[in-house]
């Protein structure tokens, strides 16, 4: 594997990432309701943007990660919910996310909690900056 290469997080690294972000999560006193959370997907075996279109190849996914109640965006490899992330919730949603994105061949890269006007709490391999401003 080459150093600029994605590592593939096992369930117990989600699980570990998660806790720690919900703990970040529940000592924000402005941020106390549901908001934007995002999951973070890649292809195991990517194609070509250039000869396929992301979207079409995978839009038929959208229905089995809704049945999981998040909205799947194809063209962008990502899931959206709005929630308040918890343990409970950590607990219920992940293992099916990971287990829907490898059955579905993508890899789940992990979730970022984005609400406006503060930088994203992240369970993931990868950072995510917001530049929204409010």
């Amino acid at each position: 594997m080459e150093d600029t290469e994605s590592s593939i997080w096992t369930l117990v690294e989600h699980s570990t990432a998660g806790m720690a972000a919900i703990a970040q999560i529940e000592a924000d006193p402005i941020h106390v309701g549901p908001e934007p959370v995002c999951h973070h997907f890649y292809e195991l075996v990517p194609v070509d943007p250039m000869k396929v279109s992301l979207e079409e190849t995978y839009v038929h996914l959208a229905p089995r990660f809704a049945a999981l109640g998040v909205e799947f965006l194809p063209d962008r490899l990502e899931a959206w919910e709005t929630t308040k992330p918890t343990i409970e919730w950590l607990e219920g949603r992940i293992l099916a996310i990971f287990e829907a994105a490898k059955a579905s061949g993508l890899v789940y890269q992990g979730w970022t909690w984005e609400p406006r006007g503060r930088q994203p709490i992240a369970a993931s391999e990868i950072q995510v900056i917001n530049n929204r401003s409010s």
